[in-house]
């Protein structure tokens, strides 16, 4: 975390409040990189900046839900689509 993740040294007294920073600065190193990961970009500032176009449709029938991700990335496009459906007897 202190070579790649930015964290800096801890000034902090007592062993809980240096865990806390620890775990404050592990969980939004995570949360970065699923935002990489899922978006394509890791912090909210990147996302408006890179002007992507993204679009979230969630259909819901009494038999289905389906849940499809359209996304604009340059000049090429790309769709996730998901749907969950009950069991059947």
């Amino acid at each position: 975390m202190l070579d790649r993740g930015g964290m800096r040294c801890t000034w902090l007294q007592g062993r809980e409040n240096i865990a806390k920073r620890n775990l404050i600065q592990v969980a939004g190193f995570n949360l970065g990189v699923l935002m990489r990961a899922l978006v394509g970009c890791g912090t909210p500032r990147e996302r408006a900046e890179a002007a992507r176009n993204v679009f979230l449709f969630v259909i819901r029938t009494d038999s289905a839900t389906g849940i499809v991700i359209i996304v604009d990335i340059g000049s090429a496009p790309a769709m996730l689509a998901v749907i969950a459906a009950p069991e059947l007897d």
